[in-house]
């Protein structure tokens, strides 16, 4: 039964309560309210009433002029099966394996990803931001705003194909093509990280068979540098830390040489972070995601000591932006310049590398090292170093020939020889 009200504002407003359905609506003229009343009223009373055959041939606009799917629905006529009932039909006659199995045109072909999905049949049309999508929502690593921007720039290229419709041939091609733009293979291989960490988290979900991106190889340019300093070297990098304009480089470099901390570690200090009694520093985030304790030998503390502030600001801030880490790009430069230590490779005649530059990494490398030349064991050096892996601490330790020496005569002198 429907009823029409005027309203204070000068429209119309037509109210229907018929077979449990309340609807309304709202026209600028009596006319106009009575007429969409009708209408109303003789679909709620004629859509129960439709033949198989009568839904099937209705048109997307027909649906929308006789009150649209919602009123279909709430009289209990199920639409979408009576329309789909012959797609549905073999839909449902295939296993979870077929169905699994289905490409993305054979699922277009039945009737598209959405019919799949009402049906509640479980398909691998996932398209490649919709993985992304998933993959950044379960990042529970540091870095999420870099990581971010390296899945954006595979989704520019891939973005709203189905996963399972990227092979190896394309990733060859995009990987191919970076390399024509002369980008550097360590740099693809980053990018190729980020890539294959998605395929793995699609392929535990179940979007994907296989993780493609592992069998695309690029040869890796970048050689691991395990730069060392000497005695003489490492005496004349402090003296030129200390003499430097920026007076905290001393610091720095001294706190990384002692405890083989990483640069971002270390910049990311903050005041409050320092123990001064026990001379430690707590690491709260960490290149692998879990927190460390730093032990300071007293001539760092020292050293702290003397610019010690109260509060939770940053060390080694920046004096351009507050609450940032210091760009120290210029001062360590200036710096291995001061004490004879090249930041570029030098090379020998025939263009091999006579002697590695030296980085700021470098440092860790010589920290754990130093450990090994003074026979601490991999566990502790590990411990230390932050290192989760012990494949990842025997990457730093290299035995120069006198280590190399000495463990095969003290080896003899065990056997007796």
């Amino acid at each position: 039964m429907a009823y029409i009200r005027p309203l204070k504002n000068g429209n119309f407003r037509a109210d229907i309560r018929m077979k449990g359905i309340t609807k309304n609506k709202t026209f600028p003229s009596k006319l106009l309210a009575e007429a969409w009343a009708s209408a109303t009223e003789s679909n709620i009373k004629s859509i129960p009433a439709l033949s198989v055959e009568q839904l099937i041939s209705l048109s997307d606009a027909d649906i929308d002029a006789m009150g649209g799917i919602e009123l279909f629905n709430q009289l209990s006529v199920d639409l979408f099966s009576t329309r789909n009932a012959a797609k549905l039909g073999v839909i449902n006659q295939l296993s979870k394996k077929e169905l699994l199995q289905l490409s993305p045109h054979e699922i277009e072909n039945m009737g598209g990803a959405e019919l799949f999905t009402q049906a509640g049949k479980r398909i691998r049309y996932k398209t490649f931001r919709e993985v992304c999508t998933e993959y950044l929502a379960q990042w529970k690593k540091k870095d999420y705003q870099n990581q971010m921007l390296r899945v954006n720039y595979w989704c520019s290229i891939f973005g709203e194909r189905i996963i399972t419709d990227i092979d190896i041939f394309d990733i060859r091609d995009q990987v191919d093509l970076m390399l024509n733009e002369k980008q550097r293979p360590v740099t693809i291989n980053r990018k190729k990280a980020v890539l294959s960490s998605v395929f793995k988290y699609a392929l535990s979900r179940g979007y994907i068979d296989e993780n493609v991106v592992t069998s695309v190889v690029v040869d890796n340019d970048s050689k691991k540098r395990d730069r060392v300093l000497n005695k003489d070297e490492r005496a004349r990098l402090l003296t030129a830390c200390q003499s430097a304009k920026w007076n905290k480089l001393h610091l720095l470099v001294l706190s990384a040489l002692t405890t083989g901390a990483r640069k971002s570690e270390l910049l990311g200090l903050h005041w409050n972070d320092i123990n001064f009694k026990d001379s430690t520093a707590k690491l709260g985030d960490t290149k692998n995601g879990s927190s460390r304790i730093l032990t300071f030998p007293p001539i760092v503390m020292t050293e702290f000591k003397r610019f010690q502030e109260v509060g939770n600001g940053l060390i080694f801030e920046s004096d351009r932006k507050s609450g940032t880490p210091k760009d120290i790009r210029k001062s360590w430069t200036a710096a291995l310049k001061e004490a004879n230590i090249s930041d570029k490779d030098t090379l020998n005649n025939d263009g091999s590398v006579k002697v590695e530059k030296f980085t700021f990494h470098c440092l860790r490398h010589g920290f754990c090292s130093a450990l090994s030349d003074a026979g601490k064991e991999l566990s502790q050096i590990a411990e230390l170093a932050g290192h989760k892996s012990i494949q990842t601490t025997m990457r730093y330790i290299h035995q120069g020939n006198e280590q190399k020496k000495q463990i095969v005569d003290e080896l003899a002198q065990a056997f007796n020889l």
